[in-house]
This record gives C-alpha cells, structure tokens and sequence, in this order.
C-alpha cells in the first residue's frame, strides 16, 4: 500500500486518478476503523480529534486514535472538516485539554496558509487552557493564544506514538 504522499505523487504523474486515490482511501479508511479498541482512560485526559475546516483528510486522525486508544487515551473522534467556532464549543463541552488535529495540505487547504488564522479563531471560543497536536504539518510562527496554551507539531506517527507513551503529550 503506497502512502498519502506517494498516491498524490501517482495522481500528479497522472498514473492514478483523483477518483482512484478516493477509492483506495475510503478501503484504507474502512479496514482501519474496523480496528476495534476499548476507549479507556481517564475522562480528564480524553483527547478530541478533528481536521480544521475544509480539510477533508481524515486518515491521519483515524490512526491517532487507534494509537490514543492504544496507549490507553480515551478519545472523542469528532472527524473531518470542523468549522473552528464549532470545535472550540466542543472542547469546552467535552471539557478536553488535548486537541489533535490532522493538518494536512490538500488541494482544498493549504496548512501554511489556513492554520494560524483557524487556531487563531478557535482559541477566541475556547473557555480554558487547552494543548494543540497538530499532524501533518510543521513548525510555524505561531502566536501566544489566550487559552491554546502550546501548539505541538508532530513531525510522524511513531513521535505521536512515543509522546503517548511516555506521557509527555
């Protein structure tokens, strides 16, 4: 099975088609969630996972959340495409302190473009200190927010495994 970055670079090369690629995601996707794991853990300590508004590409926030559960985390697994007003209530109802956020760049949503604005928004919602993992993409000028009191950015699955791991998240 090639990886997301390898599929995109097939469809540019046009040896695959978008509708393809969709194809194989959605056989990825569906085999991964029939992974099934208890979600345990401390309620204090449940991670919500999500994709920023517009951004459709939820593979990355599924294999977190088998990695969450995995680890022992309890997680809410909200998915793709949440509008940052929306999140932010979320987190605030579920009473998270952990957001993990599959951030990466599609046609559609540019990482570099689109996240700190998003971030900017949701922290405007937000009613306590919360953390921010973000997948997918990389270091940036980020901003002191008011509640999102560190933005974390994950450079692979095994460092998100290994945070989780040591408790270090």
């Amino acid at each position: 099975v090639r990886s997301r970055r390898q599929r995109q670079m097939c469809i540019r090369d046009s040896e695959y088609s978008v509708t393809q690629e969709h194809i194989v995601s959605t056989i990825i996707r569906d085999q991964l969630g029939q992974i099934t794991l208890p979600n345990v853990g401390e309620a204090k300590e449940r991670i919500i996972l999500a994709t920023p508004d517009g951004n459709m590409h939820e593979l990355s926030i599924i294999i977190a959340d088998i990695l969450c559960r995995a680890n022992r985390y309890s997680t809410s697994y909200l998915g793709a495409s949440h509008p940052a007003e929306c999140l932010g209530e979320a987190v605030n109802i579920l009473k998270c302190n952990t957001v993990v956020m599959g951030v990466v760049s599609s046609d559609l949503w540019s990482y570099e473009k689109n996240i700190i604005s998003y971030l900017t928004e949701m922290d405007s919602f937000l009613k306590h200190p919360v953390q921010v993992v973000l997948g997918g993409g990389w270091k940036l000028d980020f901003p002191k927010y008011k509640n999102i009191s560190v933005v974390k950015v994950m450079a692979s699955f095994e460092d998100f495994d290994q945070a989780l791991d040591s408790h270090s998240l």
